[in-house]
């Protein structure tokens, strides 16, 4: 199983009070806002990759 699939049973699995606790700190939000924030995160770094990608493909990776 990937580590994706691991991470969204976990949350899948937690008690909604646990989501809505604070995270840290008060000023680092809740653990609902953490958790989006660290998927969102992993969009931007796909989407740097799929950029990436095009670059090299379309200079057959000389530049």
């Amino acid at each position: 199983m990937a580590a994706i699939e691991v991470f969204a049973l976990r949350i899948e699995q937690l008690d909604q009070d646990i989501l809505t606790s604070t995270f840290v700190k008060k000023e680092y939000g809740d653990f609902e806002r953490n958790i989006d924030g660290q998927i969102e995160h992993a969009y931007y770094h796909l989407g740097q990759i799929v950029l990436l990608k095009k670059i090299i493909t379309s200079h057959n990776g000389v530049f």
